[in-house]
């Protein structure tokens, strides 16, 4: 009886052990099968927004960075120009650009240079070159050590000082890249056209740097004169720029930006400029070139004061370079881990998008640098989309963070 009694004991336990086991392996089951279509969803939610980001990315290149088309042939109508330059102590730049400014193949223009409280052989200079060049025209700001003032105003004077409705501005460290210059930018005047945005490249030279600030100053020209011609121009470089005298009579004169570092340029553009009144001028004959920083540290410093202007820019305007930026990010780090983690279906779907990015931002900025006579730069654009957002990001937050001193240019 007490034999019959365990036995009976025993074949419960088996089958509760028998039945724990199985709950054990369903429990399992359960929860690996939870966690794959967990993980596949997360990878299904992954790829949707990653191809809504190549979606907005292909949609951006196409609509604005295919914009830098063949300058067809025009007749240079007659117009005078003004030619204004503003200075600080530039002694060495101006008497090596002036003579080059005598030699432009131009019939009628004027050269006024605007002396902005220099400390250097300046006025000496401006002097010397006068005698050699009677038709030259210079004046200068004092020194005021109580009122402190930015480019801003050299340009106003400039402006004042000007007897021909045409301007065309330059700085002093550039040079222009032809004696044709001038009629590049009468050219670009066609009928309705009151402003013409050019473009101020900087000289090659060995490094990583210099590559860097001439990749992103092409890049960011494309990018400018692709929203001038598609949907409104935003900004420009008051190095190579020109317009109208009257235009700058119904603007603000620069009083909306009074309170920031730069300017002149940018606002200016971005307050008066339609898609129907500018104009771009890239061809090579019609560009300037300068000398490009030598140390990243300048470079940041120069770049955090131009990035001062921006949160000033139209608000439609910003979100689309805001929404430019994050979706590039989106889409390169969102397919890197598709592309690692994915199935295979969805590593074709991600490859062929990203392949498609890739063969429309390469086709862009290869017809773009051989139509604005850069070199050997949109070779190497996949490694600085990835790496010039970064690079600017820190630039940003170092252009909100530092109190910059020199307000100047």
């Amino acid at each position: 009886m007490h034999k019959k009694i365990c036995s009976h004991r025993q074949q419960l336990k088996f089958k509760k052990n028998e039945n724990y086991d199985n709950d054990i392996k369903r429990f399992q089951y359960i929860c690996t099968k939870y966690l794959v279509e967990s993980v596949d969803n997360i990878l299904l939610i992954i790829l949707a927004i990653v191809s809504a980001a190549g979606a907005f990315q292909l949609f951006y290149w196409a609509f604005f960075m295919f914009r830098i088309k063949r300058h067809p042939e025009r007749t240079t109508k007659n117009r005078a120009f003004s030619v204004i330059i503003c200075a600080k102590n530039e002694a060495e730049n101006l008497e090596e650009l002036i003579p080059l400014l005598y030699e432009q193949d131009f019939l009628e223009y004027e050269i006024i240079v605007v002396d902005d409280c220099s400390t250097d052989d300046t006025a000496l200079v401006l002097a010397g070159l006068k005698n050699r060049f009677p038709s030259l025209y210079y004046t200068s700001i004092p020194v005021d050590r109580i009122f402190r003032h930015g480019k801003k105003l050299a340009v106003t004077v400039g402006i004042k000082a000007a007897k021909n409705e045409h301007m065309v501005f330059i700085d002093a460290d550039c040079r222009p890249t032809s004696n044709r210059w001038l009629r590049e930018i009468a050219d670009a005047y066609t009928d309705g056209k009151e402003m013409v945005i050019g473009y101020g490249k900087y000289r090659k030279a060995k490094g990583f740097l210099n590559f860097f600030i001439r990749f992103e100053t092409f890049w960011n020209a494309v990018q400018y004169f692709g929203y001038a011609v598609a949907m409104r121009p935003f900004m420009g470089v008051g190095r190579n720029m020109s317009y109208t005298k009257s235009l700058y009579n119904d603007s603000s004169k620069f009083r909306k930006s009074l309170c920031i570092q730069s300017g002149d340029d940018d606002m200016f553009v971005s307050e008066m400029g339609t898609r129907q009144n500018t104009a771009v001028c890239y061809t090579p004959l019609s560009q300037t070139i300068s000398e490009p920083k030598h140390t990243w540290s300048e470079w940041v410093q120069q770049k955090a004061r131009h990035l001062t202007t921006a949160p000033y820019y139209p608000t439609s305007i910003k979100t689309m370079l805001a929404l430019e930026v994050i979706s590039r990010q989106i889409f390169i780090w969102g397919s890197i881990a598709l592309l690692i983690f994915g199935d295979e279906q969805t590593r074709i779907i991600v490859g062929s998008i990203f392949a498609t990015r890739e063969i429309v931002m390469h086709t862009s900025l290869g017809i773009a640098q051989s139509r604005m006579g850069e070199k050997g730069l949109w070779q190497y654009t996949l490694i600085m989309d990835i790496l010039v957002p970064w690079i600017e990001a820190i630039v940003w937050i170092k252009s909100v963070t530092t109190k910059h001193r020199d307000t100047w240019k």
